[in-house]
């Protein structure tokens, strides 16, 4: 099997669909003909912010001289983002190679009954990540949850320590419409007598659903904020200078990714540190600090180009769009021609009232989704929220891309994760 017949395996699991359930899932990688033991997990749970808290965690872990795997869901450009060592892609050929070896486990223990049905789509992908990275002996790999945490294939894992980094609206169809029953598909990562770090705001609803998942569980819990965690920052020309002093120490540090919200998520990735050293881990401060201060994350309010600027932010929902909009705010954008595509299921009125203010002209598109709203349509759901503005519908992204190329005003690209990344590829060449 070469990398080109693993993808085309994986269309062909995809359409058979998702199935919400840990029970096979569990089963599966409870008869996994190798041991994990060897490996320390880290869990990342949340609605925003998981992505960038686990490459925080990554880069901490990589810069005290540890091996790590990094999964993470979904991709930007390429699948092979979503499996990492030390921030280094899985290769064609291994990813080929993990493929096949999850095939014929999977196949193997499905013909002995000792699964209901071959993995889904994640699963697989998941898999994968856990072959390859026990082949690569790593000693350290960061999960990012999927979709909810309840039901997550990750959920499979027993980490040294869960992290939740916030919880706002998203997939309320499957994870529901209040935030008290979102949080609870999130806490539902949580095992007994494993440590939480949560990222949640003081005096939230979730903060306090978490709170009470851990007491029933005998979980350990600890805030990322309270009157004994402290975060302290200010703009310093493209950076913020953080203070985050914890009951243990004070951490000074550069923080070099775009957006405020970068900051408590930084500090999530430090409150982890503290945690795993009481666990027994050698990390060193300085170390730590470091490894915050060099970690990228592509397609997070990302300066792709300048001249014109071109912005590429991955936000998909309201909670993302409104980091995006005090970014804007912040550095004081203004007049951007927002290349603009979304799915059917967003609030995109609430994420287009937020932008417009910023907006000079649309670009509307379609993301390749089956969800996703149309452009045309889109254009008349939400003309009254624009006025008289110039809105164009493309739906070619080698179009928009050649017209972005050539525009003299700034660039925003957001609204679709897919989206973003497809036109961030073209935009860098197919590369």
């Amino acid at each position: 099997m070469n990398f080109d017949d693993a993808l085309e395996y994986l269309n062909r699991v995809r359409e058979s669909g998702t199935k919400l359930s840990l029970d096979n899932i569990q089963r599966l990688v409870n008869n996994l003909p190798f041991s994990l033991k060897k490996i320390k997990f880290v869990q990342v749970a949340g609605t925003n912010g998981k992505g960038s808290t686990s490459h925080f965690i990554t880069s901490m872990l990589m810069h005290n001289g540890y091996k790590v795997g990094l999964f993470t869901s979904p991709h930007l450009e390429d699948i092979r983002e979503r499996i990492s060592i030390n921030k280094e892609w899985i290769s064609k050929k291994e990813f080929a190679k993990s493929i096949f070896n999850v095939k014929k486990i999977s196949e193997g223990l499905f013909k002995k009954n000792k699964i209901d049905n071959i993995p889904t789509f994640f699963e697989h992908i998941f898999l994968l990540s856990l072959d390859y990275f026990h082949r690569k002996d790593v000693d350290f790999v960061v999960l990012e949850v999927g979709l909810g945490g309840r039901l997550d294939a990750t959920s499979t894992i027993i980490p040294e320590v869960h992290v939740i980094t916030n919880i706002s609206y998203d997939h309320t169809k499957t994870l529901g419409k209040r935030i008290k029953d979102i949080a609870l598909e999130k806490a539902g990562v949580i095992k007994r007598k494993i440590p939480v770090v949560c990222g949640c705001p003081p005096k939230t609803g979730s903060r306090k659903v978490i709170r009470e998942v851990c007491g029933k569980k005998d979980s350990k819990i600890f805030f990322v904020v309270d009157k004994y965690n402290k975060i302290k920052y200010k703009l310093a020309l493209d950076f913020y200078e953080v203070e985050y002093k914890t009951q243990n120490d004070i951490y000074n540090y550069k923080l070099k990714m775009n957006g405020k919200h970068q900051v408590i998520n930084s500090a999530t990735a430090i409150k982890v540190s503290e945690v795993l050293k009481d666990q027994g881990v050698i990390l060193k401060k300085n170390l730590i600090e470091s490894g915050i201060e060099n970690n990228k994350v592509r397609g997070r309010i990302e300066y792709f180009k300048k001249d014109p600027l071109i912005i590429i932010d991955t936000g998909h929902n309201v909670s993302g769009v409104k980091v995006l909009r005090d970014f804007l705010e912040e550095r004081n954008h203004k007049d951007l021609t927002l290349i603009f595509g979304v799915l059917r299921d967003k609030n995109y009125r609430q994420m287009i009232r937020l932008l417009d203010p910023f907006v000079k002209e649309y670009i509307l598109t379609t993301p390749i989704s089956k969800r996703a709203i149309n452009s045309n349509q889109l254009k008349d759901k939400i003309r009254d929220l624009i006025g008289e503005k110039r809105v164009f519908c493309i739906e070619d992204y080698n179009k928009i891309v050649k017209l972005a190329k050539n525009y003299q005003s700034d660039i925003l690209i957001s609204g679709s994760f897919y989206m973003a990344g497809e036109i961030r590829k073209l935009l860098s060449g197919g590369k």
